[in-house]
């Protein structure tokens, strides 16, 4: 399915092997560079499977769960082998265990330990997943941290932000509610959070601007987007300098004080984010949709982020899609999946049947799952 490219320009999981991962206690694929089906009723674990793929990108992965919880109940970790190929003839060794009596994660490459963030650059990885399309009905923050993961694609960078500046919030959120009048470290850290809050914001705009054309354009027989934010930083940062913003931001956050003391955290800052999504078509933000439309919006969303990646980075994300052909009608079907096999990214998709558009797609390898384990379809 990958032949258009480059060899240089596509990561694919040629292996996957997973242990005493939820409810499997040995299982793999070995697809090759063919996209993958995993077919199987409810509860046999095919979501797993795409879990065990995600936690290589986030951690909490395609759940956004604990890792003690992913371990199976009678074991007393888990073991994840995924073998990446970056071009001919050469292949990464990836491997992830967690143990459940210290706690511990390990990232492996080639038998070398490395940091969760390097497996973050080197697969990049976008998904859809029952829970993400509540994001529009939900908080802000579920719209924020989705945003988040889709930056953190192009920028590797974005996540370690965000860590520093929670990190930040918490020591001044301390300082407050303990009374501690240590002017000139609260100074030090609503200096920090000001910038990072500058930084962070920038990296959202700068994917909103990568996907602004793209959604206008969008996937055939889906919707058409408009994205921005509501009263958000963001905005700001559209009208005036950074310098100015972060110089606003500091004498917001140095005279809200008292406030911040009473209250807990802060009024201030780009954990206040909220995406906005504008239905092009029906004229309706995408809360007002309906729950199909909101899937399709979120599909769209999606597919017009790994377009711009691969125009922005020549490589292919390797996309993770559960359940998403649930509730769509044939003709969307139908395009999604032309859509998909023109990305020329490997899918790993989950499904309880075999679809009758799916039939003489060689470019996918079709898997049953059961109770039972795995067995090979045609």
């Amino acid at each position: 399915m990958l032949n258009k490219l480059s060899n240089e320009n596509y990561n694919y999981i040629n292996r996957l092997r997973v242990r005493s991962f939820r409810a499997h206690n040995d299982i793999c694929f070995e697809p090759g560079n063919a996209s993958v089906l995993i077919l199987g009723s409810n509860g046999v674990g095919k979501t797993s499977i795409l879990e065990a793929i995600s936690i290589f990108s986030y951690g909490k992965g395609i759940r956004n769960a604990k890792f003690y919880d992913m371990v199976n109940k009678d074991k007393k970790g888990f073991l994840i082998d995924l073998d990446l190929n970056l071009r001919e003839n050469f292949i990464l060794e990836y491997q992830t265990s967690f143990n459940k009596l210290d706690r511990s994660r390990k990232v492996m490459i080639n038998n070398k330990e490395i940091t969760a963030k390097h497996s973050r650059k080197t697969i990049p990885m976008l998904w859809i997943a029952p829970y993400t399309e509540k994001i529009f009905t939900g908080s802000a923050m579920l719209r924020r941290n989705f945003l988040d993961k889709l930056v953190n694609i192009f920028d590797s960078d974005h996540s370690i932000r965000l860590n520093a500046y929670d990190k930040n919030m918490r020591q001044r959120t301390k300082l407050l509610k303990d009374n501690i009048g240590d002017v000139n470290w609260l100074g030090v850290l609503e200096k920090k959070l000001s910038e990072l809050s500058v930084s962070i914001c920038s990296s959202r705009l700068d994917l909103l601007d990568r996907l602004s054309k793209k959604l206008k354009s969008s996937v055939y027989k889906f919707p058409k987007l408009e994205i921005g934010f509501y009263d958000s930083l963001e905005n700001d940062l559209l009208k005036k300098a950074a310098i100015d913003v972060e110089e606003f931001l500091r004498e917001k956050l140095e005279a809200n004080r008292e406030i911040d003391r009473l209250l807990g955290g802060s009024r201030v800052g780009c954990h206040k984010t909220d995406l906005m999504v504008k239905n092009l078509q029906k004229n309706f933000s995408a809360e007002l949709c309906s729950s199909g439309e909101q899937k399709s919006i979120l599909i769209s969303l999606v597919l017009s982020t790994a377009s711009a990646f691969m125009e922005y980075t020549k490589k292919s994300p390797i996309i993770l899609l559960d359940e998403v052909f649930t509730h769509l009608d044939l003709e969307k079907k139908s395009s999604l999946l032309e859509n998909l096999v023109d990305l020329q990214s490997q899918i790993w998709i989950t499904a309880t049947e075999k679809e009758k558009f799916f039939k003489d797609k060689k470019n996918f390898c079709f898997h049953y799952l059961t109770e039972n384990g795995l067995q090979n379809a045609y």
